[in-house]
């Protein structure tokens, strides 16, 4: 069988959660179909890195075009900011050739950006890969602004890289990033449920948004499922826990989900724990501290670490009690989580956080809404019988959901065809 997956991200290295989880469909795809059946049409710059699979690379939208789009799609509502910043009939004609010269039986399209190339008589037949629902994160994203008032709201994120440079201003300053946000929140939405009732499936990876996506649209489960991302965890040392109050946090600190949770983490949370214990230590993993987070780390001394980049993410966590997840707002399900549940690690967890997840007795996913519970959980956590107890129960969350195998099963069903055409398993 050949298949098609059209995206405008490289997804190597694979750096970041959007990545890892195309890096996984490529992984998956290669193994049941066959190197030379998989192709990759690539949205914008060609690949920097040799890529597994055939590569096929089509030129983006022009400065010009996405400034049209701005104000005949966007501004009449047909458009999301995400479709019109990669909408272009020079693209739409060079996916459109690729794909008539390989015949694929199953095409994969990456999000709304990609599926507005998708004809309605294509798209009735294959696969949307929604990620995340833009509109819900965007939602939650004012509501944390308003009520905490003090994070960065950034409506871009990752997505920047797509916008002219002359634009990405306005992402920058409090109240155009408000207004961008609500604005986008609303066009998002539209194009998410357009995009769902168009496809024959449509995928995502959190559950408790496919559930909010199937309620929108009143489409079942047959239409749109849920999946989880493959991560290979790498062999590495045994967990090896001595005790000691250690605790780590790991992502991309530029993130606003992640800078606002752990600052908020360490203003509320850590003092208390340091009070149980003085000689506590948090190791903070991940790359691209913002200035405020710096500054407060430095007020904590040596309990607080910044370690930016770690290579090696089994030797950094095989001796921590637990990795904390603090997060006060966000969507999609956490990466993060399934790398400690694949090293055994327990995790402590807001209930944002851990949405998506198993959690709760027997999952390694405790749950904590105050920063008193998770202050608690965490200290319980440096018993070493009760570490061992939950560290046993994480390895097996993994194994039973997350494993190369139970997430290889989760796709077979999810990227189905039969006869050339999709089967609804």
């Amino acid at each position: 069988m050949t298949v098609a997956l059209i995206s405008a991200v490289d997804p190597y290295p694979t750096d970041a959660g959007k990545k890892v989880v195309l890096a996984g469909f490529i992984d998956y795809l290669t193994e049941r179909h066959g190197q030379d059946n998989v192709h990759y049409i690539k949205v914008g710059v060609a690949p920097q890195q040799q890529f597994p699979v055939r590569v096929h690379v089509v030129p983006g939208p022009s400065r010009r075009e996405v400034l049209g789009n701005l104000m005949t799609r966007v501004s009449t509502g047909r458009a999301s900011l995400q479709e019109a910043f990669l909408g272009s009939p020079q693209t739409a004609a060079g996916i459109a050739d690729i794909l008539e010269r390989i015949s694929p039986d199953l095409q994969i399209y990456d999000t709304v950006r990609m599926a507005q190339y998708a004809p309605d008589q294509i798209a009735a037949e294959q696969v949307c890969y929604l990620d995340d629902l833009f509109s819900e994160r965007y939602d939650r994203m004012l509501q944390a602004a308003e009520k905490f008032g003090d994070i960065n709201v950034s409506p871009l994120g990752n997505f920047a890289e797509h916008v002219p440079a002359k634009l990405r201003p306005l992402a920058t300053h409090r109240r155009s990033q408000t207004m961008l946000l609500r604005a986008e929140r609303s066009l998002v939405r539209r194009s998410e449920d357009r995009t769902a009732r168009r496809f024959r499936r449509s995928l995502l990876v959190n559950a408790d948004e496919a559930n909010v996506l199937m309620e929108r649209t009143d489409l079942g489960a047959d239409r749109i499922q849920s999946i989880p991302p493959l991560i290979t965890v790498p062999a590495g040392p045994e967990r090896d826990y001595n005790g000691a109050p250690e605790f780590a946090f790991l992502g991309l600190l530029s993130l606003p989900h992640n800078d606002d949770g752990l600052r908020s983490f360490l203003e509320t949370a850590w003092p208390l724990i340091l009070k149980r214990h003085p000689d506590a230590r948090l190791r903070i993993i991940g790359r691209e501290a913002r200035p405020e987070l710096l500054a407060l780390a430095a007020t904590l001394g040596d309990s607080v670490v910044m370690e930016g980049y770690v290579p090696d993410l089994g030797a950094a966590l095989s001796g921590v009690a637990a990795l904390v997840n603090p997060l006060r707002f966000g969507s999609g399900i956490k990466l993060k989580v399934i790398e400690a549940l694949g090293r055994a690690l327990p995790v402590v967890s807001t209930p944002i956080g851990a949405e998506g997840f198993a959690s709760g007795p027997g999952t390694g996913v405790l749950i904590g809404r105050q920063p008193a519970e998770l202050a608690e959980l965490l200290c319980s956590l440096t018993d070493r019988g009760i570490n061992a107890e939950i560290s046993a129960q994480a390895r097996e969350h993994f194994r039973t959901t997350y494993s190369r195998s139970a997430v290889f099963a989760a796709y077979d069903t999810a990227f189905s065809v039969c006869r050339g055409q999709l089967h609804l398993c």
